[in-house]
């Protein structure tokens, strides 16, 4: 059992590195959005935004800038995001081991539905621009 925590925070260890070095920004925006005195909502979001962007396959060279991921929040905040896409969030949130109050919950699920809006917005410019070309 030991053996499989311990294999378990390595994962998690390596996957939260993994995020810091290739989306700084969306780091930032976590810490930003998520920051409490306990850390629950923030690693929450750390979980989920390693899900969008890293696992088994990281997207390509995907780099979120800060000026991608406001306009996603700015996206979500005004109601343009697909609801089917939060109430996966959501159902996502509550398999997490962790409690987390209804206000922690809607901020967690708030800025990955922007992180995932902001993936969306940056592939779509990057198709856009391989056709053109």
């Amino acid at each position: 059992m030991f053996a499989a925590q311990t294999t378990e925070v390595t994962r998690a260890t390596e996957d939260a590195s993994w995020l810091a070095i290739r989306q700084p920004a969306v780091v930032r925006l976590l810490e930003r959005e998520l920051a409490a005195p306990d850390g629950d909502a923030f690693g929450a979001g750390l979980e989920l935004a390693t899900r969008v962007l890293g696992g088994t396959a990281p997207l390509s060279d995907l780099r979120l800038d800060h000026n991608a991921l406001n306009t996603g929040m700015v996206a979500v905040r005004t109601g343009r995001c697909d609801r089917a896409m939060v109430r996966s969030i959501r159902d996502q949130i509550e398999e997490l081991p962790v409690v987390l109050t209804p206000y922690e919950q809607d901020a967690v699920a708030t800025v990955i539905a922007a992180v995932i809006w902001a993936v969306l917005d940056a592939s779509v410019r990057d198709l856009d621009e391989s056709l053109v070309v």
